[in-house]
Parts: C-alpha cells; structure tokens; sequence
C-alpha cells in the first residue's frame, strides 16, 4: 500500500485511561509533563452503526513534538476502558497523525482492509475533521486534518481549545 500519510506527521500518541486525573499525575511524575487543560465536551460522530454524541474528557502534554493525549474511558465506544489484565487501567490506544487529505486516506484504508471506527458527524458520508482506523495488526490510528493544527498549536500555547469541524 502506498503510504497515506508520514511518519514526520506523527504528532500524538493516544492513551485511554479509567480514571484521566491519576493517569495525568503519574505521567508528570515520572516525566515532569505540563498538561492542557481538560476538555470536556460532547462530541457530535459517527460510526458504523451510526451516529453517537459521547461526552469525551480529555487533555493533552504542553509539549511536543509527540504529545501524549490523555482520554477518559467512554464505554461502548471505540474508547472503551483498556481490558483487565496486564494493560493495567491504562493504555496506549491510538497514534495520532496529520493529514492533507482525510476523506482520500480514510478511504484508502478502509480499501486496503482497515475499517473506518468514528469520524465527525458532518454532512455526506465522507470522514470530516478526523477519522479513526484499526489497521490489520490491530493499531488504531486517528487522521487529524492538517488544518486544524495551528488551532491546536495555538491551544498548546494557552489558547481556547479549538472547537468545530474544518470545512
């Protein structure tokens, strides 16, 4: 398959935990890491089976350039609590990347055998915004419109957090 995306635009590494305020605190003390602040918000998606409005709480490191992305676990959702065992209530989930061209990319991997999990509730049926892949070997990656990094780069600075879907 001919690469959708870079490696160069890795920008974060997605961990789920069960309880988001302890996972922050035992990051910083172990790395020091400064957090944004925590997001809480409903998110208008979709899925395969159709439309979801979970309320997503999250926060991501300050600095980069491979943030970590810390997400409290949603039930039911591709969110889901890491499983019990030797995951412990926290996990790395999914690795965010940049995208010119989420629709095309989205499209190729869901072609290629790795299907399409949730993307922005927007018009049509092409992924807007972002769309997350499991890839055959089982990795979740997340596409991330190019466009809305500087909104996010200025939210990493101290600025409000970047709401809505690119157009």
């Amino acid at each position: 398959m001919t690469p959708s995306v870079r490696m160069e635009d890795v920008f974060h590494t997605g961990i789920v935990a069960t309880d988001l305020e302890a996972a922050c605190a035992e990051i910083t003390a172990l790395t020091g890491a400064a957090w944004t602040p925590v997001e809480a918000r409903e998110m208008p998606l979709r899925g395969p089976d159709g439309p979801l409005r979970p309320t997503m709480r999250f926060t991501y490191t300050l600095t980069g350039p491979n943030r970590l992305e810390v997400l409290e676990a949603i039930p039911g959702t591709v969110w889901e609590a890491p499983a019990a065992g030797t995951m412990g209530p926290l996990a790395a989930h999914h690795v965010g990347i940049w995208c010119d061209d989420v629709a095309g990319a989205s499209r190729r991997l869901a072609a290629a055998g790795s299907p399409l999990l949730v993307t922005y509730d927007g018009e049509g049926t092409d992924p807007v915004g972002f769309a997350y892949h499991r890839l055959q070997s089982g990795l979740l990656v997340e596409l991330v419109d190019r466009s809305r990094r500087d909104g996010f780069e200025r939210w990493f600075a101290g600025g409000p957090f970047p709401i809505g879907v690119p157009a």
